[in-house]
């Protein structure tokens, strides 16, 4: 989850304040059950010389039919490099990092009735922040997580609203009002998450289906607005002087 200052990730494009490069390079990634060569798009961040971004960074583009985005907040330090493989895939490492960032594949507008199939192949934060399915809602505002696993840190604060079992897994829900931007870049929305009781092993197909938490926190009182914004299998940081490394595959589950 993001720190209480953090601003709009998904959908606002601002200047970059850092050099985005974008290059092809060989790699070997996991797509669905099978790992195959592929040439990934790669989107190198880095901080200029004297370590300060004056402007959030934020990029996104469509790749292999899958929406993706990469968000930088203001003022980070450090070293990000977000690539997209082939099909659902995509990786990220991190070095040195101060601050928070949010990348992932998904979809260019979200849905109630998602079922995304994946598998977490490689995971590792030593910060903050959590891996799982993201997205906004408007009318009301909402910031909203299907928590797969976390980093070092907790992301589990505000107020706890019970348990309750999906896809094979028992998830903690929780919900706390935010007094930041929310994506249009009013001032508050609040956020609505569930979170796994245990943190997903990697190297394993795993499902979400989206249908069930969007219900659950419906009958707890906390109805999402309208989901035409991206919704993406998220990789979030944030802290100081993080290091992290992540690559996951995303598909359509029938």
């Amino acid at each position: 989850m993001k720190k209480q200052n953090s601003l709009t990730r998904v959908t606002r494009k601002v200047a970059f304040g850092v050099t985005a490069i974008i290059v092809l390079a060989g790699s070997t990634m996991l797509t669905s059950c099978k790992k195959e060569k592929a040439k990934p798009e790669v989107v190198a961040v880095e901080p200029p010389s004297k370590g300060k971004i004056t402007e959030e960074s934020y990029q996104s583009g469509t790749h292999n039919g899958f929406f993706w985005s990469l968000w930088k907040i203001d003022g980070a330090t450090g070293t990000v490099n977000y690539a997209n493989g082939a099909g659902g895939n995509y990786s990220v490492n991190w070095n040195g990092f101060n601050g928070n960032f949010t990348c992932g594949k998904g979809y260019s507008v979200g849905s109630p009735s998602y079922k995304i199939g994946y598998n977490l192949s490689t995971y590792s934060n030593s910060g903050g922040g959590t891996f799982g399915w993201y997205g906004w809602s408007r009318g009301p505002y909402y910031e909203y997580y299907v928590n797969e696993t976390w980093g070092a840190v907790s992301p589990h604060t505000g107020t706890y609203l019970g348990t309750f079992e999906s896809d094979g897994a028992g998830y903690n829900v929780w919900t706390r009002w935010m007094t930041g931007k929310n994506i249009d870049g009013g001032d508050g929305f609040r956020q609505i998450y569930s979170s796994r009781v245990t943190k997903v092993p990697t190297g394993q197909n795993r499902v979400i289906t989206f249908a069930n938490h969007y219900n659950k926190w419906q009958s707890l009182g906390y109805t999402l607005g309208q989901l035409n914004i991206p919704a993406i299998m998220v990789a979030e940081t944030w802290g100081s002087n993080t290091n992290g490394n992540i690559n996951c595959t995303i598909w359509a589950q029938p």
